[in-house]
C-alpha cells in the first residue's frame, strides 16, 4: 500500500506527463488522422491505460518513444476501424504540414524560402515526412525513431538518409530558383 505522500509523488508526474506531452502527441496523432475528436480519444485512453497499467515514469528517454509509437498505433487501429475497406499496413498517409516559424525554417528570412521549404519537405513520401518530422519537430534519436515506426533501426537509418539525399539535391535546385528570384527582384 502506497502513502499518501508517494501516491501524490505518482499523481505529480503523471500530470507532469500528461501536461508535457499532451499537444505534441496532439500534433503527431493528428498527422495520420484528421478528426480531432479520434485523436483526441486515443490520447485520452492512452493516459487512462498509462494510469491503469502502470510505467516506470522514471525512464524519460523511453517514455517519450513509449507514447509516440502507442498513440500512432492507436490513431491508425482507430482509423482502419472507419474504414473497413482498407487495410492496415505499413503505407499509411502521414500529413505533414510545418508551421512557417518552424524550428527547421525559423532562419528562413524570406516568406518565399520558408514556402519552397514547406513544399519541398511534403513532397517526400509519407515515411519520410514522417521520420524528419520525429527527428526535428520531437527530437527523437534512430532507437526511438525505430521503435515508433516499428522498423529496425537500420531501416530507420537509412530511411532517413534517403530524406535527406531528396533534401539535399531538391534543396539546391530551390536555392538556384531562389538565388534567381532574388535577382530579378534587385534589377527591379
Amino acid at each position: 500500500m502506497l502513502g499518501q505522500g508517494e501516491s501524490r509523488q505518482i499523481r505529480d508526474a503523471y500530470t507532469e506527463v500528461i501536461n508535457r506531452y499532451s499537444k505534441n502527441l496532439f500534433d503527431f496523432g493528428i498527422r495520420f488522422c484528421q478528426d480531432d475528436d479520434v485523436v483526441k480519444d486515443a490520447i485520452q485512453q492512452l493516459f487512462l491505460d498509462l494510469w491503469n497499467k502502470g510505467f516506470d515514469l522514471g525512464q524519460r528517454d523511453t517514455l517519450k518513444a513509449y507514447l509516440f509509437k502507442a498513440i500512432r498505433n492507436r490513431v491508425l487501429r482507430e482509423q482502419a476501424k472507419w474504414n473497413k475497406n482498407q487495410p492496415l499496413n505499413d503505407e499509411h498517409d502521414f500529413m505533414l504540414e510545418f508551421d512557417i516559424e518552424h524550428q527547421m525554417i525559423a532562419e528562413a528570412t524570406d516568406l518565399l524560402l520558408a514556402e519552397k521549404v514547406k513544399c519541398l519537405l511534403n513532397t517526400l513520401p509519407s515515411r519520410q515526412r514522417e521520420i524528419i518530422y520525429l527527428r526535428f519537430y520531437e527530437d527523437l534519436d534512430i532507437v526511438q525513431i525505430s521503435d515508433v515506426m516499428s522498423i529496425n533501426r537500420q531501416s530507420a537509418h537509412n530511411l532517413l538518409q534517403k530524406a535527406y539525399q531528396k533534401i539535399r539535391g531538391d534543396w539546391q535546385l530551390v536555392m538556384f530558383i531562389f538565388g534567381v528570384l532574388q535577382a530579378r527582384q534587385l534589377m527591379s
